[in-house]
C-alpha cells in the first residue's frame, strides 16, 4: 500500500529566500527519439500499449492547437482495491472493538496474514457461507487467495474459522444496518435546509433517530461524528451508555476519508532533492546497491504496482502537488517580462487564453484552470485515475528530472472503464458515488484490462509534452525527483464533451467551475469572425431546446413567471440542490434567499408550489435571437467552392489544415452534401496515406501488423501518392527511404557472407538495423551475424566453469534462432552439456544440504563429479566457490561425527544418568547431524536413541496430565509445591483442609471433626454448602462419594507410578528434560510413605487416641496429587472401624452447614451458623450446671482442631439464661442411641451417639495443639 504526503515548496520572498538550484544535479535534456524507444528493454508491464508519440515539424509546432487538433483522431481514440481493503480492515476492527472483541492480530495462515477482504469476496461470490460449506469449496477460495500449496485441510479449516469468527458478524451487523447508514449519508449530503441556521446542527443535542433530546442521561454520543443516540432507539438497544469509546453505525463503516494523503512539509527544491534521492536509494540498495541511478523504468514500475496493489506494506513518499505558479513561479516565461508577441505558443501561460481558446469567453474566475499548476515528483508519488475539470484537454510539460509514467484510457472507453471501477470497489462507490470525480482510487491496468479496456502508456522525459484529451481518464507515477508543469485549455472541440460533464456534475450534485450556458452566450454575443462557427451553433441550438423543455414542465405546474431586468441579471446563482448554475432562468421564493433551477422546483423549500416563481433571466424570443443570429452566420456557397479550388491547385504540398477547415465552413453555408462528402472521403484517403507514412518513416518501431516489406510498403505508397494526383508533403521522404532500403539490400551478397570481413558485415548490419530495414537478404544477414555471434559465446562458456545461468540464455538465445537439437551438433551439445552441469550441481547442492549422504570413501570422487570420462563432451568444470562450499561441508561433517562418537560412546555411557548428557545437547547435535554430507551408523544410533527420550516424555505426560489445558512443566511444579506443602505441613499452625492451606475464599467445616475444608478443594455442591443438613468430611466418613469428586491437578499418579517413570529414565542414554523434577517429587514422596507407615506400625493396633492423626494422615493423602493407595486404605479402614458410620444426623430446622468466605481471617461463627450434631466419641462429659448457668460438651477429638484464630464454639446446656452471661440458653437434649455391634477393636460400650441442638461450643484453650494428648 502506497501512501502519499502532499509537500510543498518554500515561495521566494523576501524573508525566507531558498539557495539557488543547481540543474546540472537533474537530467534536463531529454533523450534522442531513437534512444528514447529504446530505454526499455523489455515489453511493458502488463502487456500495455504505448501511447501515440508525436514530433511536430517546425510548421507544425508554430500553432499548439491547431496541431493538437490534427492528431486528435489518434488521441481520441487510443488500485483501488487495496485502499477498499485496508477500509474494510478498518471497518471489521472498529466493529469487533465495538462489540468488546478486539482484534490484536489478523488471521494468518502459511505465515501471512489472510486477506478478509478477498475472503469476503470469495465467498460471496460463491452463494455465502453456508453454500461454500455445503459443496465444500474453502480449499478452492484458498487456491485463490494464493495458498495452493498449503494442505487442503488445513487451510480450509484456517480459512473457515477466520470467516466466521471476524468475517461474518460484521457482515451480519452491516446488513441490518446497510439502510440507516444511506438514510445518514443522503441527510449528510442534503445538508441544513435554508430556514435552519449553520450553527444549528453543530449545537443539536437531539436524537438522530427520534430528533428528541429528552432523557440526555441516556444520550450516547459517537466519539467519531459527536452525534447523539439514545440507548434505547439503537437497533440492537444498549442497556448502558458504554465506558469505551463507542461509533455509530455511520462512522463505523465511513472510514479511509483522508484516502492515503495527508499534508506534509515544506521543502526547498534543494531539500526535497536530497529526500527524494535518499529515499530512492534506500528503498532500492538491496537490488541496487551501487545507487538508485542503475534503477531502469522497468524494475520502478514494477515496484510502484507491487506497493499499489499490497496492503501489507506500506510505503510513504511526498509529492509537490498542485503549487500556483502565481505564487511559486512559473518555468515558463511570463507576460510581466517578456512582451506577449514575443511568447511562445507553446508556453502554458499562453495557451489557455489564445483567441481560439473557449476560456476567453468565460467570466468568472477561474485561475485554477487557466493558470499553469507547478509538480515536483520523487519517486512513487502518484497522481490516481481522474479526467479534467469539465472534461477539458490539459498539456503536461516537464522542466527536468526522472522519468514520469503516464497511463491513460480513450474517452471512447469511458463507460467501460467507470463499469470496471464500480465492479472492482463496490463499497467505495456505495459510500461515495461521485468517487470518479476526485483524484483518490488508484487500479491496476492489469485489471483493467481483464474488464476489456483499452490502456495505453506513455513516458515522459525532460522537454516533452503530454496531452489528455476530454474524458480520458489517466493516471501515472514518478519514477524519481522531477519538475513538471501543467494547465487545462479548451478548444472549439471540447464544447460538446463540456456540456457532457455539466450533466454528468448536475446528476452527482457536484460542484462546476463555470457556467456553461454563460459561457455559449457571451461567445455568441462576442462573435468576431465567421469561421469555424459550427461548435457555438451547435452549443447554442441544444442550451435552448433544454431550456424549453424545462421551462414547459415549470408551466404545467402553473408557476408565476417574472422576466429579470437586464441590469438585474446576476450570473453566479447556483440551484441549491444539485449545484448547476441557473443562468437563463431560477424558481425563487420569498421563504429564502436561495434558488433551484427547474428541475428541482419541490426541492428548494417546503413551501406550497403557488408561491414560488420561476425567474426568466432570458425570455424565450431573446434566446430565439439569440440562436438565429449565429446559425444564419456563414460563407456562401460559391465562396466556399472558390476556397476549395484554391487550396487543391496550389503547386505547394496539400494544406490539411485548409481542407478540414472547409469541411466545418460547409455546416455554416448552404453547400450542398455531395461535394461536403466527397472531400470528406477525399480527407479521409489522404489521412489513411499520412498515416501510413508517419507509421513506416516514424522513429518508434512500427506495431502495426505488416504483412509486406518496407520496402515493399514504400513502393505502395508512392503508387498510391500517384493515384491522389496532390503534391505530399511526405512523398519526398518516402522516396528517399526506399532509395536506401535497396541499397543496403544491393550489398548484401553471397561473397558478402563468404567473406571472412567481419567489420564490413557487421557495419551493412547496423545501417539496416538504424533502417528498420526487413527484406529477405537483410534477415539472413542479420541471422548469420546472430549465429556467429552465439557460436562464439557458446565456445567461451565451454572454457569457463559450469553457470546455469549463461547456458539457459545461450539455449534461449538458440531457440529463437530456430536452431533444435536435430538441425545443429553445437546446440545439441550445448543442452547436453547444461543438462549434465545442473545435475551435477544439483547433486552437490544436495550432498552440502544433508539431502545426499555419500559414502566417505567416495570422498575424492564427488569432488570430480562435473566431469564425464565416458563422455567427455558434456564434461565441465564446477565453479570454485561451489567446490569450496562442498570441501567445507565435508569438514563440517567429519568434526560432527566425531562429537557425535564421543557423546554415544563416553558421555552416554557413564553409569549415573545426571552425568549423562541432557536430551538438549543431543538435540543440538541432532541439528548438525541433519546436514551431515556422510552416511553413519552414529546419526542412526542418535536418533533411535532421542526416540526413546520422546517415548519416556509422553509416558510421563500420560501420567500426569489429565487433559487439562496445560503444559507438562506448569503440571510438574505444580505436583511439587503441593508435595512439598502438604508433606511438611505437619505442626503448623493456621493451616486447613486436604490442600493445608490458610483460610481463603468460601470454606465449610466437618460436623465431626470441626475441621474447616475449603469448598473448591472437596468440590462441594452450591447446594449441599448451603443445605442445612450437617456436612460430614470424607476423613470423617470415608465412604462417602465425596472421595471420588475430589479435584487434582494432575491424574494422581500412585508413588508405584513414578518410581517406574524414575527407573525407565535411568535405561536412557540422555537426560530427560523433566529428570530433576520427577525424582525430586518422588524422593519427597517416598520419604513422606516412610513417614506414614511408621506411624501406622507404631503400635500393634492404632485406637481411639490415634484418631487425631489417623484422620490428619488420610487428609494429606487425599490432599497429595502423588497417590499412596496402600496407606490411604489402611487409614480409611482405621476410620471406618474405630468411629461408627452416622448415616442421619438430628439437626434443627434452622442449622445449616458452618461457611465462611475470605474476609482477611477465618469468620466468626455465629450463633446461628455452628452446630455440633451427631458426634460420636469415646467418652462425652456433661458437666452439672455450675453456678454460672453452663455446661460443656467435650470429645477427645476437639483436641484435634487446629487454632481457629477468632473462633469461639460454645454449647450452653442450662436451661434459663444466666444474668451473667450474654449466651442464649439452648436446651441439650441426650438420645442414646442403640449399642452398635461389637467390634474386634472396641467394647460394646465404647461409644455413645448424641444428637444435639445447639448454638455456640464452648471452645477449649488446649484446642491448639493437634497431637496434645487428650484429657481424661
Amino acid at each position: 500500500m502506497r501512501r502519499t504526503t502532499k509537500s510543498t515548496t518554500k515561495a521566494a520572498n523576501k524573508s525566507n529566500v531558498a539557495a539557488p538550484f543547481d540543474l546540472s544535479a537533474v537530467k534536463t535534456k531529454s533523450q534522442e527519439p531513437a534512444a528514447s524507444a529504446a530505454s526499455r528493454k523489455s515489453n511493458r508491464l502488463f502487456g500495455i500499449e504505448e501511447a501515440p508519440t508525436f514530433y511536430p515539424t517546425k510548421d507544425e509546432f508554430r500553432d499548439p492547437l491547431r496541431y493538437i487538433e490534427k492528431i486528435s483522431p489518434q488521441g481520441e481514440n487510443m488500485e483501488g482495491e487495496t485502499r477498499t481493503n485496508v477500509n474494510y480492515l478498518e471497518q471489521i476492527t472498529k466493529y469487533h472493538k465495538l462489540t468488546g472483541k478486539s482484534i490484536t492480530k489478523l488471521p494468518q495462515l502459511d505465515k501471512r496474514p489472510i486477506d478478509l477482504y478477498k475472503l469476503k469476496n470469495e465467498v460471496a461470490a460463491r452463494g455465502g457461507v453456508q453454500e461454500v460449506t455445503r459443496l465444500k469449496k474453502w480449499a478452492e477460495i484458498g487456491r485463490e487467495l494464493g495458498y495452493a500449496r498449503k494442505q487442503c485441510t488445513s487451510m480450509s479449516n484456517a480459512l473457515k474459522t477466520a470467516y466466521q469468527k471476524v468475517v461474518l458478524p460484521y457482515e451480519i451487523w452491516y446488513g441490518k444496518h446497510k439502510n440507516d447508514i444511506d438514510q445518514f449519508t443522503l441527510k449528510e449530503d442534503n445538508g441544513p435546509s435554508s430556514s435552519s441556521s449553520p450553527t444549528d446542527s453543530a449545537e443539536n443535542d437531539n436524537c438522530e433517530i427520534c430528533h428528541k433530546n429528552a432523557n440526555e442521561d441516556s444520550l450516547l454520543l459517537c466519539d467519531g461524528c459527536n452525534r447523539g443516540f439514545h440507548t434505547y432507539c439503537l437497533n440492537p438497544p444498549l442497556s448502558s451508555v458504554p465506558k469505551t469509546d463507542w461509533f455509530c453505525f455511520q462512522c463505523l463503516t465511513a472510514v479511509g476519508k483522508d484516502y492515503g494523503f495527508e499534508d506534509g512539509n515544506e521543502y526547498s527544491l534543494n531539500d526535497f532533492h536530497t529526500v527524494c534521492d535518499n529515499f530512492k536509494t534506500n528503498w532500492f540498495k538491496k537490488t541496487h546497491p551501487k545507487g538508485c541511478s542503475t534503477v531502469t523504468e522497468e524494475e520502478c514500475e514494477s515496484e510502484f504496482w507491487r506497493l499499489v496493489n499490497n496492503p501489507h506494506e506500506t510505503c510513504q513518499v511526498e509529492y509537490g502537488a498542485d503549487l500556483h505558479s502565481t505564487q511559486h513561479g512559473s518555468g515558463f516565461a511570463t507576460a510581466d517580462h517578456i512582451p506577449k508577441n514575443a511568447l511562445d505558443p507553446w508556453n502554458l501561460n499562453v495557451i489557455p487564453v489564445v483567441p481560439q481558446s473557449l476560456f476567453t469567453y468565460i467570466k468568472s474566475d477561474i485561475s485554477g484552470m487557466m493558470v499553469p499548476w507547478l509538480y515536483v515528483g520523487m519517486c512513487f508519488s502518484a497522481f490516481c485515475w481522474h479526467n479534467e475539470d469539465h472534461y477539458t484537454y490539459s498539456i503536461n510539460y516537464m522542466h527536468w528530472g526522472e522519468t514520469k509514467t503516464w497511463y491513460g484510457v480513450p474517452g471512447s472507453d469511458t463507460t467501460k472503464f467507470e463499469e470496471a471501477m464500480r465492479k472492482a470497489v463496490p463499497e467505495l462507490f456505495e459510500q461515495q458515488p461521485d468517487l470518479l470525480f476526485q483524484l483518490v482510487t488508484m487500479l491496476s491496468p492489469e485489471r483493467l484490462k481483464k474488464e476489456d479496456v483499452n490502456v495505453y502508456a506513455v513516458d515522459q522525459r525532460p522537454g516533452q509534452f503530454v496531452i489528455t484529451y476530454p474524458k480520458a481518464y489517466h493516471s501515472g507515477f514518478n519514477h524519481g525527483f522531477n519538475f513538471c508543469e501543467a494547465v487545462n485549455f479548451a478548444p472549439s472541440e471540447w464544447i460538446d464533451y463540456g456540456l457532457e460533464c455539466v450533466k454528468s456534475y448536475k446528476n452527482y450534485r457536484r460542484q462546476p467551475c463555470f457556467s456553461h450556458d454563460n459561457l455559449l452566450v457571451t461567445a455568441a454575443r462576442n462573435l468576431n469572425s465567421v469561421e469555424n462557427t459550427d461548435w457555438l451553433k451547435r452549443g447554442l441550438v441544444e442550451m435552448q431546446s433544454r431550456e424549453m423543455t424545462e421551462r414547459q414542465h415549470v408551466r404545467a405546474r402553473k408557476l408565476e413567471e417574472k422576466v429579470v431586468a437586464e441590469a438585474d441579471v446576476r450570473e453566479e446563482l447556483q440551484c441549491v440542490f444539485c449545484n448547476c448554475y441557473s443562468y437563463l432562468s431560477y424558481i425563487g421564493c420569498d421563504c429564502t434567499h436561495k434558488v433551484a433551477c427547474l428541475e428541482h422546483v419541490a426541492e428548494l423549500c417546503t413551501c406550497d408550489i403557488n408561491s414560488k416563481v420561476m425567474h426568466l433571466q432570458f425570455t424565450d424570443h431573446h434566446l430565439e435571437e439569440l440562436v438565429q443570429r449565429v446559425t444564419h452566420i456563414g460563407p456562401t456557397p460559391d465562396l466556399w467552392v472558390e476556397k476549395l479550388e484554391t487550396v487543391l491547385n496550389s503547386r505547394a504540398a496539400l494544406n490539411m489544415k485548409k481542407l478540414r477547415d472547409l469541411i466545418r465552413e460547409a455546416h455554416n453555408s448552404n453547400v450542398p452534401q455531395e461535394p461536403i462528402d466527397s472531400l470528406r472521403e477525399f480527407i479521409n484517403v489522404l489521412d489513411r496515406w499520412v498515416a501510413d507514412a508517419e507509421r513506416l518513416l516514424g522513429p518508434k518501431p512500427d506495431n502495426a501488423k505488416q504483412t509486406d516489406a518496407r520496402y515493399e510498403r514504400c513502393q505502395n505508397l508512392m503508387e498510391r501518392a500517384q493515384e491522389i494526383g496532390f503534391n505530399l508533403a511526405l512523398l519526398p521522404d518516402v522516396e528517399s527511404y526506399a532509395v536506401k532500403l535497396k541499397d543496403v539490400d544491393d550489398q548484401i551478397t553471397d561473397e558478402l557472407f563468404a567473406s571472412n570481413d567481419i567489420d564490413r558485415q557487421k557495419s551493412i548490419l547496423d545501417r539496416g538495423v538504424r533502417l528498420r530495414s526487413d527484406s529477405r537478404r537483410f534477415r539472413e544477414l542479420k541471422k548469420f551475424m546472430e549465429y556467429n555471434m552465439w557460436e562464439q559465446s557458446v565456445r567461451e562458456a565451454y572454457t569457463a566453469p559450469f553457470s546455469a545461468k549463461t547456458y539457459k540464455k545461450l539455449i534461449k538465445d538458440g531457440e529463437e534462432m530456430g536452431l533444435t537439437i536435430e538441425s545443429d551438433a553445437l546446440f545439441k551439445r550445448l543442452v547436453d552439456r547444461d543438462q549434465h552441469g545442473r545435475q551435477a550441481v544439483q547433486y552437490v547442492e544436495d550432498v552440502i544440504k544433508g539431502r545426499q549422504k555419500i559414502d566417505p570413501s567416495n570422498e575424492q570422487g564427488i569432488l570430480l563429479i562435473g566431469r564425464n570420462a565416458k563422455n567427455p563432451d558434456i564434461s565441465v568444470e564446477l565453479d570454485t566457490q561451489l567446490i569450496n562450499r562442498l570441501r567445507h561441508s565435508m569438514a563440517r561433517s567429519k568434526t560432527t561425527l566425531n562429537d557425535l562418537h564421543t557423546m554415544l560412546n563416553t558421555q552416554c555411557t557413564k553409569p549415573s544418568i545426571a552425568e549423562r548428557p541432557s536430551v538438549s545437547e543431543a538435540q543440538r547435535l541432532t541439528t548438525a547431524t541433519r546436514e551431515l554430507c556422510y552416511t553413519s551408523e552414529l546419526a542412526t544410533r542418535l536418533t533411535r536413541e532421542l526416540a526413546r527420550n520422546s517415548a519416556w516424555n509422553e509416558q510421563l505426560r500420560s501420567t500426569l496430565m489429565n487433559g487439562r489445558q496445560k503444559g507438562l512443566e506448569v503440571i510438574l511444579k505444580e505436583i511439587l509445591t503441593n508435595v512439598q506443602r502438604i508433606t511438611t505441613s505437619e505442626g503448623k499452625p493456621k493451616i486447613y483442609c486436604i490442600c493445608r492451606n490458610k483460610e481463603n475464599g468460601h470454606m465449610i467445616a466437618c460436623e465431626i471433626c470441626h475441621e474447616w475444608y475449603h469448598v473448591p478443594c472437596l468440590r462441594v455442591a452450591r447446594n449441599i454448602a448451603r443445605s442445612p443438613t450437617a456436612y460430614l468430611c470424607p476423613a470423617c466418613h470415608p465412604t462417602t462419594d465425596a472421595l471420588q469428586k475430589i479435584p487434582h491437578q494432575s491424574k494422581q499418579p500412585t508413588l508405584k507410578e513414578i518410581a517406574d517413570l524414575v527407573a525407565l529414565a535411568g535405561q536412557l542414554s540422555f537426560r530427560p528434560k523433566d529428570y530433576e523434577a520427577i525424582t525430586h517429587i518422588y524422593s519427597i514422596m517416598l520419604d513422606y510413605q516412610s513417614r506414614v507407615q511408621a506411624f501406622c506400625r507404631s503400635k500393634a493396633q492404632l485406637d481411639h487416641t490415634d484418631m487425631d492423626r489417623i484422620k490428619f494422615y488420610l487428609r494429606t493423602l487425599m490432599g497429595l496429587e502423588v497417590f499412596l493407595p496402600g496407606e490411604a486404605d489402611f487409614l480409611r479402614a482405621k476410620v471406618i472401624v474405630l468411629t461408627p458410620v452416622v448415616e442421619s444426623i438430628a439437626r434443627s430446622t434452622t442449622s445449616s452447614p458452618t461457611l465462611s468466605s475470605n474476609s482477611g481471617s477465618p469468620p466468626n461463627v455465629s450463633s446461628a451458623a455452628n452446630h455440633v450434631s451427631g458426634v460420636n466419641c469415646n467418652k462425652a462429659i456433661i458437666s452439672s450446671p455450675t453456678s454460672s448457668g453452663s455446661s460443656s460438651v467435650s470429645s477427645s477429638m476437639d483436641h484435634a482442631q487446629p487454632e481457629r484464630p477468632s473462633f469461639k464454639r460454645k454449647l450452653v446446656t442450662t436451661v434459663g439464661s444466666p444474668q451473667d452471661r450474654p449466651q442464649k440458653a439452648i436446651k441439650l437434649t441426650l438420645k442414646p442411641p442403640k449399642p452398635p455391634s461389637p467390634s474386634p477393636s472396641s467394647s460394646p460400650s465404647s461409644f455413645a451417639a448424641y444428637s444435639f441442638s445447639s448454638k455456640k461450643r464452648k471452645h477449649r484453650p488446649d484446642e491448639d495443639d493437634l497431637y496434645k494428648p487428650s484429657k481424661k
